[in-house]
Formats: structure tokens, sequence, C-alpha cells
């Protein structure tokens, strides 16, 4: 994979995001219940015009849609169905609490559309650490890395 763009911020990071999935119209979110969820209705509300499902893990069954309410982007009810874009969140690239390969092999088979893109969405470059990149055939990944600090009074 060549990296292609750079992006600063959340708008950016957002922007590059609904630039990438701009043909989409039905987006899977899949990833760790908690760590992922919060990412996932980030991302869904950047595209909200568009139908979104979470994924919890790589348990298609239990897909939820991502509905926008007036709190924001909230799970909805059971709704499994293929999606032209899946996008698998870093967590579950994660050592500990991420998802076992021949599980995400299957998702993929069994939630992605013929023709669709197998999207990565991670931070610190979890997918290349974890080895991903060989193993699955990513059509486009954004990473992100987090710096901050700490102000005190």
């Amino acid at each position: 994979m060549e990296k292609v763009k750079e992006f600063r911020g959340i708008k950016e990071h957002l922007g590059v995001f609904r630039e990438a999935v701009k043909d989409a119209e039905r987006i899977g979110f899949a990833g760790v219940p908690g760590v992922c969820t919060p990412f996932a209705q980030l991302f869904a509300y950047a595209v909200r015009d568009k139908e979104n499902i979470f994924i919890p893990n790589t348990d298609f069954r239990k897909a939820r849609k991502l509905e926008l309410t007036e709190y924001g982007v909230e799970l909805g009810e059971i709704s499994p169905g293929k999606v032209d874009v899946l996008v698998l969140l870093g967590g579950l690239s994660m050592p500990g609490i991420g998802s076992d390969m021949e599980d995400v092999k299957k998702l993929i088979e069994d939630a992605l559309e013929e023709g669709g893109e197998l999207m990565g969405l991670c931070y610190m470059d979890m997918f290349a650490r974890a080895g991903w990149y060989e193993l699955l055939d990513f059509d486009c990944v954004i990473n992100a890395d987090i710096e901050g600090y700490v102000l005190r009074g």
C-alpha cells in the first residue's frame, strides 16, 4: 500500500473518509463494542446520508443500524445485510481484545457485496503493527496518529 494523502485534524479526517466512501450506499463498521462503537458513530455521522450499520466484533448476525437521532448517531434495530463498503476498525486487530483472523475473513465473505470495498480505519498504525496488510486485501486504509498533552493550572 502507498500513502496517497495526508491530513490533519478531525475535520480533515472525517473529510477523507467521506471522500473515500462517496459512492457507497450501505456501509458496515465492524469493531470491538465499547472501544470501536463511538468511532463508528462519529464516522457514520460524517456520512449520515448513507445507510450505516455497526457489526460487533465479527458477528454479522448482530449488526445494528446506526441511526441519526436528536442525540447524535445511536445503535438501532438489528439489521444484517450486505454492504458495499466494509470498514474494519482498528480495535479488531488489537492484542487481547481483537478478533481471530479467520473470523475476520468470514465476516468479509458474509458481509461484503461482490465488488465491494474493504476499508481499514485505525489509529497508530494498528493494522500495520498487527501484520494485517499481509493478511487482507484492503482497498483503502485511513490511519491517524494521536498526539496530545495535558495542562494543569
